[in-house]
């Protein structure tokens, strides 16, 4: 039987079910371990992390976005699901991943006591390079105006409306290309609040959602870096 591989922070999973996501409602899989890992931390998303590679004879790249985050995002125990291959189908999502569209039976389980452990192993056998920041590949530039074209991925590819991407957490994570970030949302209507007033949204939100990631100190280093160099 050919397999592939779901990671998650939740372990003695014996079904996957459906969930809703940009493309559809879908449990996701990958035939390559690396990504499966990579994905089981317990928080992030492309505001806080890059994951990828230019060239598929290389290792991954994987990028801290915002000074300090993998500390957060992968401090977590996880497993990792083998499922049946036959099960799923290829999307185009665009990386490496597979979906289904019904319940998923777990085949075998593997459970592991942290992911950022799990992920240097892989550095050790060559197939993820990491880069804290604010160092980066060369295809990542360092103004980090390749944000920029993630945002407008999301609306003009995913057809996500501009209401639905949270252009505020964008501003306050990289108040670097705040100027940027709102000159692209009011092309599409939408005219963010002033960065204080989106700084006390985040830690209002964080005091009200303990459970979740706002990366309020995370974010707020980044600003006093930027703040540092445009002095």
């Amino acid at each position: 039987m050919e397999y592939v591989y779901h990671g998650s922070k939740t372990h003695n999973i014996k079904e996957l079910i459906p969930h809703e996501s940009m493309h559809g409602d879908f449990v996701y899989a990958t035939s390559d371990k690396t990504i499966a890992i990579v994905m089981s931390g317990k928080y992030g998303n492309d505001s806080i992390y890059s994951f990828g590679r230019n060239n598929k004879n290389k290792p991954y790249d994987l990028v801290e976005r915002v000074p300090g985050a993998f500390d957060k995002i992968f401090a977590n125990d996880f497993s990792l699901y083998y499922l049946d291959a036959s099960e799923f189908k290829n999307i185009h999502t665009g990386f490496n991943e597979v979906v289904s569209d019904h319940s998923i039976s777990v085949l075998k389980e593997e459970k592991y006591d942290n992911v950022m452990d799990a992920i240097n192993e892989l550095v050790s056998n060559g197939l993820i390079k990491i880069y804290r920041y604010p160092d980066r590949p060369e295809y990542i530039p360092y103004d980090d105006t390749d944000i920029i074209d993630k945002l407008g991925h999301y609306i003009n590819d995913l057809g996500k409306s501009i209401n639905n991407i949270n252009i505020e957490y964008w501003i306050f994570r990289h108040p670097n290309i705040e100027n940027e970030i709102r000159e692209f949302a009011l092309k599409y209507g939408y005219d963010a609040p002033p960065y204080d007033v989106i700084k006390e949204i985040m830690i209002k939100r964080q005091e009200e959602n303990p459970e979740k990631e706002y990366f309020i100190d995370e974010s707020l280093h980044m600003k006093e870096i930027h703040s540092n160099k445009t002095r």
